[in-house]
């Protein structure tokens, strides 16, 4: 059976907040992944020109300066507490904690799509979207919190 880090000494402790400091960067980071890579399959095709590096680090900064909070609040607003309920109820296992980064994601999509459509620029976050960043995000935590060899 796989082991989680369950807070019971230091080593514990530091792997949980290492878990969350670096996994809600995955979404970001995934979406960042994701826009280079629907870029590229247009270059590819020619249906657009290859892009400037100062473009793609613009880009990139864009992406920081609106994923990096938002994952962030999602995690400790969201994915925090329903890590603490499932460690104290004794259910955290891969099952539990994809599902809820999964469900977690969407929610995120669905309280943000409104706010990021507007005048001056859209970002596109469709549902299907959220779901997959917050599963990728809960994918980075439960690796980070699963102690190897056990």
């Amino acid at each position: 059976m796989r082991q989680f880090a369950d807070d019971s000494g230091p080593a514990d402790r530091r792997r949980l907040v290492r878990a969350f400091v670096v996994a809600p960067l995955a979404a970001p980071a995934g979406y960042g992944a994701g826009l280079a890579l629907v870029g590229l399959t247009r270059v590819v095709l020619g249906s657009a020109s290859v892009p400037s590096i100062g473009s793609l680090v613009d880009l990139a900064g864009v992406i920081a300066a609106i994923g990096v909070p938002v994952a962030y609040a999602a995690a400790f607003v969201g994915a925090a507490p329903v890590y603490f309920v499932l460690r104290r109820l004794g259910i955290v296992s891969t099952l539990t904690l994809l599902t809820t980064g999964t469900a977690i994601g969407v929610v995120v999509a669905v309280l943000l799509a409104p706010r990021l459509k507007g005048e001056l620029f859209s970002v596109p976050f469709p549902i299907w979207l959220g779901a997959g960043l917050g599963l990728l995000s809960a994918d980075v935590f439960r690796r980070l919190l699963f102690i190897r060899g056990t």
